[in-house]
């Protein structure tokens, strides 16, 4: 099942409730709002863009709070077991979000595993995931998992699943972590083809670096990056460029790298070039 590509939206006791996932968003649901007859009620709004940004909709909505579940219905195949993150990455809205990392005592057994970053929780918590997950066909760990705390233990548990690794590489200074935690996997016996990785690109790094990491990725390892363009927490575009890039040499890497599965084996500067031509 696919993630909803725009604010999602219900009915509950006749009254319309909106969720924001991003930021770039507030702007469009904001015109919408405006330009609502004024027979309209005021809906509901909330989820992390409108936590981040709760001034921006305060006088066309109701700014609402903390709704359970709301993930599950958003896509049905989701859960998470775990909340917040013990990092504070300067990328991430996690930090803001749920300040406090916190292990669930439950939560819905479902494959897309969505926890911001598992491998943190405690080796007892980590077990009761993997053993709740054990009879589902196929599991997608979908958050990118972080390859400094990947261990020998988490791999060989993994094996057990049918399932999907998203490893995270945000910084080329974390390669060894990174290698090492893909080593983990393989020597494990997890498939390369169900190994893949989310590579941050646009924050506190330049094009060759990120050119590195993603090209690492593909032609060393074998397994697939997922260009992840940084937006700051409180952009209300997402054409965001940083210091050392230039919006084409940015939007050129995640188209190029974002269909890399369809190119027949062109490289990044010779599909770059071509495209620079036509």
């Amino acid at each position: 099942m696919m993630w909803p590509k725009a604010p999602y939206r219900w009915v509950e006791n006749g009254r319309e409730h909106i969720s924001v996932a991003f930021t770039f968003d507030l702007p469009v649901l904001r015109e919408e709002l405006q330009t609502r007859s004024l027979f309209y009620g005021k809906p509901m709004v909330g989820g992390p863009a409108v936590k981040l940004m709760p001034e921006y909709l305060a006088d066309v909505a109701e700014i609402g709070g903390e709704y359970p579940g709301i993930l599950h219905r958003m896509n049905p195949l989701a859960t998470r077991t775990t909340i917040g993150c013990p990092n504070h990455c300067g990328f991430c809205a996690v930090p803001q979000l749920e300040p406090d990392f916190q292990e669930l005592s439950e939560w819905p057994v479902a494959p897309i595993v969505c926890d911001n970053n598992l491998l943190a929780a405690s080796r007892a918590h980590f077990d009761r995931v993997i053993d709740s997950l054990k009879g589902l066909e196929d599991v997608d760990f979908n958050q990118g998992l972080d390859a400094r705390l990947l261990t020998d233990h988490h791999a060989d548990r993994m094996r057990e699943l049918n399932c999907l690794v998203r490893l995270a590489w945000d910084d080329t200074r974390t390669e060894h972590a990174f290698l090492r935690a893909f080593s983990r996997l393989r020597r494990a016996g997890i498939p390369r083809a169900r190994i893949q990785a989310y590579v941050l690109i646009g924050y506190n790094d330049m094009p060759e670096d990120a050119l590195y990491r993603l090209e690492t990725c593909w032609y060393a390892l074998g397994i697939l990056p997922n260009p992840m363009r940084y937006v700051p927490l409180d952009s209300l575009t997402r054409h965001y460029t940083g210091p050392g890039w230039t919006h084409k040499e940015l939007t050129a890497m995640q188209r190029y790298w974002s269909n890399i599965t369809k190119l027949n084996g062109v490289r990044y500067e010779q599909w770059r070039d071509k495209e620079a031509e036509g």
